[in-house]
């Protein structure tokens, strides 16, 4: 008997934000996702602001008002210097979006810089009280409206206004995304001193790292269940 591929014709919209003068990135993501047919890619032009947290939540916005349109029901939301993990595959991926729509998940995370507390939930999954970075994000359709509503001021950042506005929000690990290091950055002033040139990967690891060790103590103490086989 042929072995029927569950996912064979799951395809994921992906907006992708972007501004036109960093065609730099743009190449980037594009040979990021190259290949991967379980993506419908849909590049989205970063809306530009003096301050750059208010510029990525106005393109967060702008995607969201998209996807409503499209009537999608979930989406992923990209930043041009999102990077694919060795540890991302298709079936992991997807196996593990479906199962956080039905744990009630509003926002999945591909990879996190840095976060608060965690608490495992499944296997691969972890529930976070906040996360830092905002390059990979699954949203789902029940969340659409949250963020069309929220207002967002100059002292606002994506990553943690996301993270008060829902405690349903897990981060997947192994991680399957990570931030590219391009030398310059498009986010706000106060940011960039934290991440400036040489700690993006470092913090990465670390956050990983963490992560792994919360994992290991609950399995020890605990145990998880595999939901993914």
């Amino acid at each position: 008997m042929k072995s029927v591929n569950i996912f064979e014709n799951v395809s994921i919209p992906v907006y992708i934000i972007n501004l036109p003068a960093r065609k730099d990135r743009l190449i980037h993501i594009q040979q990021q996702f190259a290949g991967k047919d379980e993506f419908d890619l849909n590049i989205v032009e970063a809306i530009e602001d003096e301050n750059g947290a208010i510029g990525l939540w106005k393109s967060i916005v702008k995607i969201i008002k998209m996807a409503k349109n499209n009537q999608d029901d979930v989406i992923v939301i990209c930043e041009d210097d999102h990077e694919f993990t060795c540890d991302y595959s298709k079936n992991y991926f997807l196996h593990n979006v479906i199962e956080a729509n039905d744990q009630g998940a509003n926002l999945l995370i591909g990879g996190v810089s840095s976060f608060g507390q965690a608490i495992p939930v499944s296997e691969y999954r972890y529930w976070v009280d906040r996360f830092f970075c905002t390059q990979f994000i699954v949203v789902y359709s029940g969340f659409f409206n949250a963020i069309l509503e929220e207002k967002f001021g100059n002292r606002d950042a994506a990553d943690l206004k996301l993270s008060i506005m829902t405690s349903n929000k897990m981060v997947l690990h192994p991680f399957v995304s990570i931030q590219k290091e391009f030398g310059y950055s498009d986010i706000s002033p106060n940011n960039k001193r934290l991440l400036s040139e040489g700690t993006v990967p470092s913090m990465f690891e670390a956050a990983s790292t963490k992560l792994a060790k919360i994992r290991a103590i609950q399995k020890k103490y605990v145990g998880i269940k595999s939901q993914n086989g």
